[in-house]
């Protein structure tokens, strides 16, 4: 049941992605479609809460992907907690949490040096609680900026909420397991082509990267 939640979560999500991406055909991509228009990869990372004792605790991940249509990425990436995290209310536990997902994320008028950008990360992952492992379902939304540094390189910043599911270990709630986090995204690659935007006399205006 908490798997069927998690799908339908994720499928209005790709809904909202799929609205907006048609809506940027329409001003933005213009002619070009949604072709293949670069590759990138990098590196994430978040500061977190579990539970509600209040630490923060620091997840590293990294994520490789193509972009299509100078807008929409799709890819793949991994986290991983780093720290050596405790419960309050369980003693001498080793936790660890780490998590696979597929990686979507649009961006909104991409060739500005600053533009706001969303994202969806989804997919299984494994929680490890002394000598006990359990698989998970996770999805993390988000929504920040990207600034380009360069034209090979980007920074994120954004923020977002875990949603894990399909918890089954005794004490390890899924509403423990997830919670708010705020990440940083190192972004390398490149992208070719240029923008083209529709003007009212339907002669399009070209962006360079």
């Amino acid at each position: 049941m908490k798997h069927t939640k998690s799908f339908f979560l994720a499928l209005a999500l790709l809904s909202s992605l799929n609205s907006l991406i048609a809506q940027k055909e329409e001003t933005v991509v213009g002619s070009r479609g949604l072709g293949l228009s670069g590759i990138w990869g990098g590196s994430k990372h978040q500061l977190t809460q579990f539970g509600n004792n209040g630490k923060t605790s620091y997840v590293a991940g990294g994520f490789f992907g193509f972009e299509f249509g100078k807008a929409l990425l799709v890819g793949w990436g991994h986290y991983n907690l780093m720290d050596e995290f405790k419960w309050d209310n369980i003693e001498d536990q080793q936790f660890d949490m780490k998590w696979n997902p597929m990686v979507l994320a649009y961006g909104f008028k991409n060739y500005k040096s600053i533009h706001p950008q969303i994202g969806v990360d989804l997919g299984r992952g494994r929680v490890e609680f002394g000598d006990v492992k359990d698989r998970i379902f996770v999805v993390q939304p988000t929504a920040g900026l990207e600034i380009n540094v360069f034209r090979w390189f980007h920074i994120g910043l954004d923020g977002g909420y875990r949603f894990v599911n399909d918890s089954s270990i005794a004490g390890l709630s899924d509403q423990e397991l997830s919670g708010w986090f705020g990440q940083a995204s190192l972004k390398f690659g490149f992208s070719w082509g240029r923008y083209h935007k529709k003007t009212a006399n339907s002669k399009p205006k070209n962006y360079e990267d």
